[in-house]
């Protein structure tokens, strides 16, 4: 399965907005909006979608949000420094399953619950500019099913990952109205938790409708005192999980295998970061993992014959990583190679890996403070992999 991997948990970043003690609560009529938007969204080719399954790529959007936004009068030096975020829980429906499809298979609508982030790269006056982010959910009424709907092989399961990244240009043309013009990209897909699911992704073009239930002004950039941090070196150990649905393993056993079994992934690791400024510390890392699979089975199959290097379910690397942070959470990417690994001729996994994630650190205690994490490994910088949830310490 390909598709855009590394913008898949970068909405994680926005529920730093709301992660720690603040001296206002958002929660309350002066930081809340609604809002409806539609959309006009292009099927891209993917996969060759246009050859195996769709014969038209246009379909519409429709949705509503209710929105919390920080502002100077919340005294945040986190929400100051990101440019006052906001954030939003959104529900749409779009409706894919009108498209038009080949003799024998057929695509489903799509409806979406999401968290939606936002800020501003710039503003002048009424008028604003920045990205938005959405992670969500998704329910498709269409999947792959043999011998039912056997070529579409984008969609592997009804329950699906919702992501949107793009780019919104905002004018307040009233104090409590605010319209915005919108571009996207949009990526459906389950993480590899089933297979085939090679994803679907959309460009789109949209318009939204915005109101504030109280009167909002201009907001200006204010000084605020600067908040402590833990300057220096940190440890995190941690444990992670997670299951991968292998698309090998279906093109070995074929499609009276579906579906294939997802398959347990283990993870045990530890990275030591350096942390110079209150929003960023920058790190290196290492990581023992486990992979439960068909490897010689799949191999046997496929290929004809066995890897003459043999095979193992434990692999190693060594990774970098990037950390973001706003108060108690923290965004970050990392770029790894694994250093030993033994998955067969037929593997479904390069020599790099990229990770992106987030992870929430609850309140200290006598040796350190525990965090609790989400990641998404990818490969080939396109290529979900499995997705992780993780528990660890700060020392």
């Amino acid at each position: 399965m390909r598709k855009s991997a590394l913008i898949v948990l970068l909405v994680l970043a926005a529920f730093t907005a709301y992660a720690g003690p603040r001296k206002s609560s958002i929660f309350n009529k002066e930081h809340m909006n609604v809002s409806v938007h539609g959309r006009y969204q292009h099927m891209l080719d993917g996969h060759n979608m246009y050859r195996d399954v769709a014969d038209s790529y246009g379909s519409a959007l429709a949705g509503v949000q209710v929105g919390f936004n920080t502002h100077v009068s919340d005294s945040s030096w986190w929400a100051n420094a990101y440019n006052y975020p906001s954030l939003s829980l959104g529900f749409s429906y779009d409706n894919t399953g009108s498209l038009k499809t080949k003799p024998g298979t057929h695509l489903g609508d799509f409806y979406n619950l999401y968290l939606a982030m936002g800020f501003d790269f710039f503003r002048a006056g009424i008028f604003s500019v920045g990205p938005v982010i959405e992670v969500g959910a998704s329910f498709c009424t269409d999947r792959y099913n043999p011998p039912y709907n056997l070529p579409n092989k984008f969609v592997g399961s009804t329950l699906l990952a919702n992501l949107a990244g793009g780019l919104e240009a905002k004018v307040r043309f009233l104090p409590q109205w605010e319209f915005a013009l919108t571009g996207y990209l949009v990526h459906h897909s389950n993480g590899m938790t089933r297979v085939p699911n090679w994803g679907t992704n959309q460009a789109a073009v949209g318009a939204k409708l915005k109101y504030y239930l109280t009167p909002q002004q201009t907001d200006k950039r204010i000084q605020l005192e600067k908040p402590a941090f833990p300057k220096g070196l940190k440890w995190n150990i941690y444990t992670a999980y997670g299951v991968h649905s292998c698309d090998m393993e279906l093109q070995a056993k074929g499609p009276e295998a579906y579906p294939v079994k997802p398959r347990l992934r283990a993870i045990l690791g530890a990275d030591v970061a350096w942390r110079y400024h209150r929003l960023l510390s920058t790190g290196i890392g290492i990581e023992g993992n486990y992979a439960g699979n068909t490897y010689r089975e799949n191999d046997l199959a496929i290929k004809g014959k066995e890897d003459p290097r043999g095979y193992s379910s434990i692999y190693t690397s060594v990774h970098l990583v990037q950390n973001l942070h706003y108060d108690n959470l923290s965004l970050h990417f990392a770029w790894g190679v694994y250093t030993f690994k033994k998955t067969g001729l037929a593997e479904d996994m390069g020599r790099c890996f990229q990770r992106i994630g987030a992870r929430y650190h609850l309140p200290p205690f006598k040796t350190g403070q525990m965090f609790v994490g989400f990641d998404m490994r990818a490969h080939y910088l396109d290529r979900s992999y499995c997705l992780e949830f993780s528990v660890g310490v700060t020392l």
